[in-house]
């Protein structure tokens, strides 16, 4: 998957990445290798979740007249 592409995967699919990377690191039959690549990958989707959460965020507040910023 691009770049590009893995931009347009929504919270609610990252969110199910995270719980399926979870339930494979939880596997007795893993290796320590998967674990480490397994755990890699998790910190990449918890990273691109929150960046997501901060956007949402942003788009969320509006410039008061006063000039601070309200929650819309």
């Amino acid at each position: 998957m691009n770049h590009t592409e893995e931009k347009s995967v929504s919270l609610e699919e990252r969110m199910d990445r995270l719980e399926q990377l979870i339930e494979k690191m939880e596997s007795d039959h893993i290796s320590l290798d998967e674990s480490f690549a397994l755990y890699k990958q998790g910190i990449s989707e918890i990273k691109e979740a929150g960046e997501m959460l901060d956007a949402i965020e942003k788009e969320m507040l509006v410039m008061a007249p006063d000039g601070n910023l309200e929650e819309f």
